[in-house]
């Protein structure tokens, strides 16, 4: 492995142990209060070096949702979006991880989303196909549509704490949204092409809008939405440069939840899957395609 592949393997093993960490403190598994488990018990099981487990920790604690003391440990001291109140009614019947795993119990799953990169989506979709291998469920269809927002030199999401010319760590943002969409790609003809699910179909296109605001849209019955955070944190580019950033977190954002599913429901939740509906079909309308699987 050359020296290149070697510094862009390590940035892609750090954020991928943040995100790890953050699904499990904003799931519960690590509640405020709780004690992480021991830097060599997180190595062995996610598979990277303890440097790898030191460097998301630091970066944890950068960002307020952790604290280290010598020979204590490190405990959660905050949820994502710090605020308890805001987290506990997702995880009860509004939460991602559900909602997309209900979706594709039906024979024809549809999921359109609008997000930054798709990265939070991703590891759902995941979960999803293994079931589908596994032989828990058949969809006999699968589409998925991908509105992103185009990462131009003029999104200012991406500044450099003090320098914001700096403009780095928007390749780094490109990448994870490049990466995300291989990887639903991918995973997507690969089920057809093992006779999985007959028919599947992947499409993305970029909008000159920054969602401040993530929203999914699951089987047209389901619509989630959720507020990006904007933090000061930070990050490792390829370079082996650490910069601090002002970088917008979507992982673990509380969500809400609005359906029409079922014989009765809640008039608020018709209104408000329609406007989303609409506003989706219109954004795509006039976004710019950029690939289709």
């Amino acid at each position: 492995m050359d020296e290149e592949s070697g510094r862009e393997g390590a940035s892609r093993r750090l954020d991928r142990v943040v995100r790890v960490l953050l699904e499990r403190i904003s799931d519960g598994t690590f509640p405020p209060g709780a004690l992480l488990p021991p830097q060599r018990e997180l190595t062995a099981e996610l598979g990277v070096s303890r440097d790898t487990v030191q460097r998301a920790l630091r970066q944890l604690a950068d960002e307020g949702y952790v604290q280290s003391r010598q020979g204590s440990g490190t405990r959660v001291v905050r949820l994502p979006q710090g605020d308890e109140r805001l987290v506990r009614p997702s995880r009860v019947g509004a939460t991602l991880r559900a909602l997309v795993q209900k979706a594709f119990e039906s024979r024809a799953v549809t999921i359109d989303a609008f997000s930054l990169t798709g990265e939070t989506l991703n590891p759902h979709l995941l979960v999803s196909f293994e079931r589908i291998r596994a032989g828990e469920i058949r969809p006999e269809s699968i589409s998925v549509r991908l509105l992103q927002a185009r990462v131009g030199s003029d999104l200012r999401l991406l500044t450099a704490v003090g320098e914001p010319e700096d403009r780095r760590a928007l390749g780094r943002l490109r990448q994870v949204a490049a990466m995300t969409m291989t990887s639903i790609r991918s995973s997507l003809h690969e089920l057809q092409r093992d006779g999985l699910v007959p028919s599947v179909r992947f499409e993305t296109a970029e909008t000159s809008v920054a969602p401040m605001q993530k929203l999914y849209l699951l089987n047209t019955t389901d619509a989630l939405t959720g507020y990006y955070e904007v933090v000061r944190r930070r990050v490792l580019l390829d370079s082996s440069d650490e910069i601090e950033v002002h970088d917008i977190l979507g992982l673990g954002a509380p969500l809400h939840h609005h359906s029409v599913a079922g014989e009765r429901p809640d008039p608020g939740s018709v209104a408000i899957v329609d406007s989303a509906k609409r506003w989706y079909e219109h954004a795509w309308a006039n976004a710019e395609p950029s690939r289709t699987g």
